[in-house]
């Protein structure tokens, strides 16, 4: 056990090392996509919202409360996140890499394992991070739309408990849909349409709503306190719950095809 853990630790470092660089991952996609892409949506957003709110009689703007006040750090943060961790686990095993990988790390599932924790990890604290400081600056700079926004309520409070996890389950189903599927672009567009298409427009066939219920990335979000439409059979605390029990299968399937595909 001790000589696994080491393995994962090194894992992760190589995960690390693997993102920096000239053409760093980070700088190059997740800082545009996954954090400047959000704030500068909810900041226009806010803006225009507000300026509406003091100067047209004619259009109504209904103040936003504390669970809607995250909406497009959840759409966007996550999914940006989400996209990395399958591309890189997309490209694991491939070339000259992948044999490298085989040779430093022995055991097939630690290299799943340490994508699981940096960028799990990383999508967790980027995401609260930057729904705490929206939480902040919404009703600061915009106090007569967002003036119910209260980091300190209830809402906030779970939004800064349960944010993480839906981060990090997030990232667990995007591993394992990269690993059955092998192809890094073909990944993240599947993941992409999955996330933006299916779950979001499922509720138009026969019995949709229903079927919209067990969407994994949706319950989650849900599961988050975020105000969304949506009709899961187990309620909130269940949604987030369910969530995490998808990843942890889809992170057990990533495990065993990882360990296929070096036979």
């Amino acid at each position: 056990m001790p000589a696994a853990l080491g393995q994962l630790r090194r894992a992760v470092n190589a995960e690390r090392v693997r993102t920096g660089g000239r053409r760093s991952v980070l700088l190059g996609v997740v800082l545009p996509g996954a954090v400047l892409l959000p704030l500068v949506v909810t900041v226009v957003v806010a803006t225009v919202s507000e300026h509406f709110s003091k100067v047209s009689g004619d259009v109504e703007v209904v103040p936003v409360g504390t669970t809607n006040s995250v909406y497009w750090i959840l759409t966007f943060t996550v999914t940006v996140w989400c996209c990395v961790a399958a591309y890189t686990q997309a490209t694991a095993d491939r070339g000259d890499l992948g044999d490298l990988g085989r040779i430093l790390f022995p055991r097939s599932w630690t290299g799943v394992a340490a994508r699981w924790v940096f960028y799990g990890v990383g999508a967790a604290v980027c995401t609260v991070t930057l729904a705490a400081l929206t939480m902040i600056a919404l009703p600061t700079f915009y106090p007569t739309v967002y003036g119910d926004v209260d980091l300190l309520s209830a809402d906030g409070l779970r939004f800064v408990l349960t944010i993480p996890v839906y981060a990090v389950s997030a990232v667990g189903i995007s591993l394992g849909v990269a690993a059955v599927v092998g192809n890094p672009a073909a990944s993240v567009a599947i993941l992409l349409g999955w996330v933006y298409i299916v779950e979001n427009t499922i509720a138009l066939i026969p019995n949709g709503y229903t079927i919209q219920g067990y969407m994994p990335f949706l319950n989650g979000v849900y599961g988050t306190g975020q105000a969304i439409v949506l009709m899961p059979p187990w309620g909130i605390n269940g949604a987030i719950a369910y969530s995490g029990g998808v990843a942890v299968a889809m992170f057990a399937i990533a495990c065993g095809t990882a360990r296929l595909r070096r036979r």
